[in-house]
């Protein structure tokens, strides 16, 4: 395992955007909060340069993993 990174989303869009994530585990919650910043609206979206696999928790929370392709 290399080095871990953690932050808010304008910093891990950052990351991503400079192509420093290799891998990332995001965790969506079935819970709105208002109008806050979003890492993009589904996690499809950041397909192009990563595989995901998603899983369900029975909770409802998504499990997303991505890996750079």
């Amino acid at each position: 395992m290399g080095p871990r990174a953690g932050g808010e989303v304008t910093t891990v869009r950052e990351f991503l955007d400079a192509g420093l994530i290799d891998d990332m585990h995001v965790a969506i919650a079935p819970l709105e909060y208002g109008a806050g910043l979003r890492l993009s609206e589904r996690p499809e979206d950041l397909e192009d340069p990563f595989r995901l696999e998603q899983i369900t928790a029975p909770s409802g929370v998504v499990h997303c993993f991505f890996w750079r392709r």
